[in-house]
């Protein structure tokens, strides 16, 4: 009988605990990016609670969305392009919010000079993600005509970049900076488009279905973290050099070269309708969905 008993006592905390891990908000990063500095500093200084959220670190963007859509995780700290395909093709997942700003750039061997000197050079994008589109809007804009060389990793962009297998990355921070003397970085694609969205908070049906409070108290915990870095840039520096560990050099010129504003302004929302006819162009999507069957804004 004791046996009994205490099997049912295991039984009865292990379920306990299963469920108190469900109620938890699941939320996925993409480890290298800068994209979750935000998220970092309000666990650490407790504008969220650690106890109320499961952090799940992934090595990409196309991870990171794979498991939103899966359910593996309720909400995603991810670039926009991942959201949208998704939709295309009939996932129930939706933006939220936008968050990180900005942050991307073109990284090349120092005898590349220019953007105009890529033309006809081997430039590395990570297919399918804002590092990919964004480069196709610049290189149009601009009439410069390199061969695209495609990855599937961040860690294969850099590595191919340092081997020489390619002239210049589109890349992003804080990792554009980790090169060393023989690379420079030659371009922003915030010269052209100031505040551009880039990384959004997305969600899957599950979560707003189900985790709506939840949902809200991080959006609220993560304005208030937004806000602290916004109005205290070396708090912010010194962030990015604490949970990124990085040089103080490096961490600065991160912060400088990063924005993040949270909602869902139509200005942003252009550019993102924008980046996506250059999807569809690009044969990435099929069809380009509504802007109301992408975003949803938490009351």
């Amino acid at each position: 009988m004791k046996k009994i008993l205490l099997t049912l006592i295991v039984l009865i905390n292990l379920i306990g605990c299963s469920q108190k891990q469900s109620d938890k908000l699941i939320v996925g990063i993409i480890a290298p990016s800068l994209n979750h500095l935000p998220l970092d500093f309000a666990l650490e200084m407790k504008d969220l609670n650690r106890k109320d959220y499961s952090i799940k670190e992934f090595a990409s963007g196309w991870e990171t969305n794979e498991a939103l859509v899966a359910g593996k995780i309720d909400l995603a700290i991810l670039p926009f392009t991942y959201i949208w395909t998704d939709v295309s093709k009939g996932k129930d997942v939706k933006i939220i919010s936008f968050l990180e700003r900005e942050s991307d750039g073109i990284v090349a061997h120092t005898r590349i000079d220019s953007l105009e000197n890529l033309d006809g050079k081997k430039v590395g994008v990570l297919r399918a993600s804002t590092l990919d589109i964004f480069a196709e809007m610049l290189f149009d804009e601009k009439e410069i005509n390199p061969e695209i060389i495609y990855f599937r990793t961040p860690i294969d962009m850099a590595a191919a970049l340092s081997y020489n297998e390619v002239d210049a990355l589109s890349f992003y921070v804080p990792s554009i900076f980790k090169f060393n003397e023989q690379f420079h970085i030659i371009h922003w694609y915030s010269e052209l488009h100031p505040q551009h969205p880039c990384c959004d908070i997305a969600a899957n049906k599950y979560a707003l279905d189900n985790k709506t409070e939840e949902i809200k108290s991080f959006l609220a915990g993560l304005r208030n973290s937004v806000d602290t870095l916004n109005d205290n840039p070396y708090t912010a520096f010194d962030a990015a050099e604490t949970f990124f560990s990085l040089s103080k050099i490096a961490s600065k010129n991160s912060v400088y070269h990063t924005k993040y504003i949270l909602d869902l302004e139509e200005k942003g929302i252009r550019f993102e309708q924008k980046a996506v006819e250059k999807m569809k162009e690009m044969g990435y999507i099929d069809t380009i969905p509504k802007p109301e069957d992408i975003y949803f804004e938490i009351d």
